[in-house]
């Protein structure tokens, strides 16, 4: 078995197991493995009957890519199994050590082949935005990784739930006011235009990424746009992310689920 395969293999025992592996030394894999890792693992997702249902973007801030030597930001591949739908009851002990962020769900309304893309058009390709969870589930113990590693995780895309979608409008979209709550509680809030990495910057960066990897990006997929607040420990209870408007919910159950 090449080392490659037995990466990726140790990476799905993982997740049927859902135990963390020891973290691999940085220099192990550069960002460029880490992708073609990813890719690999994708590639066996799809051919066991997964579908490529969109994309997330990670490390968006400067901070977090100076922490890891990256000059820009990087992503990971969403498929349909992954998705939840709103007021579904996640069980905790189906993950492994899951984080929660919330999100800008943008969802593509035609696809783009590759080739150059203004802004402009690359925002005029938008149909709809929503409120979004990600369930980031990270595959190294104690979420400890470099770059690379990090890449052949698949950027530590666990599961994503979307809310109620709106028509895309740059007019009103550009600036999004946010509020997560918890128990009543208010966890974090803010407003997009308010933010180093906006959604709608951060989605140009990854369609032009994807473009230039030879992906086109098709009608109908979802783009998880970056985390807005920094990413929470997720206890048994109902999170709620008030956004365009609308209500998102998704409530954590600590009930076991069979291995």
């Amino acid at each position: 078995m090449s080392h490659n395969n037995e990466l990726l293999n140790r990476l799905h025992q993982a997740t049927l197991t859902r135990q963390a592996l020891p973290p691999l030394p940085a220099e192990t894999l550069d960002p460029y493995s880490g992708y073609a890792l990813q890719r690999l693992g994708l590639d066996a997702r799809l051919a066991a009957g997964e579908r490529l249902s969109g994309w997330k973007i990670a490390f968006a801030g400067s901070a977090a890519q100076q922490r890891f030597g990256l000059d820009q930001p990087v992503y990971g591949a969403l498929t349909e199994n992954m998705s939840v739908k709103p007021g579904t009851a996640v069980a905790l002990s189906r993950l492994i050590q899951p984080k929660l962020e919330i999100e800008v769900a943008v969802v593509i309304g035609r696809t783009l082949a590759p080739g150059d893309y203004s802004d402009e058009d690359i925002l005029a390709a938008i149909r709809d935005v929503a409120p979004a969870f990600e369930v980031a589930d990270c595959r190294w113990q104690a979420w400890t990784f470099g770059a690379g590693a990090f890449l052949a995780d698949n950027a530590a895309a666990g599961l994503y739930c979307i809310g109620p979608r709106t028509p895309f409008d740059p007019a009103l979209h550009l600036n999004a006011t946010y509020r997560l709550e918890c128990a009543g509680a208010l966890y974090g809030d803010g407003n997009t235009l308010e933010r180093e990495d906006t959604p709608l910057a951060n989605l140009c960066w990854l369609i032009r990424r994807l473009l230039a990897d030879g992906q086109p990006v098709e009608a109908g997929q979802v783009v998880l746009s970056g985390a807005l607040l920094a990413p929470l420990s997720i206890q048994p209870t109902t999170y709620r992310l008030q956004m365009f408007g609308t209500e998102l919910a998704l409530v954590f159950t600590a009930d076991t689920v069979p291995v």
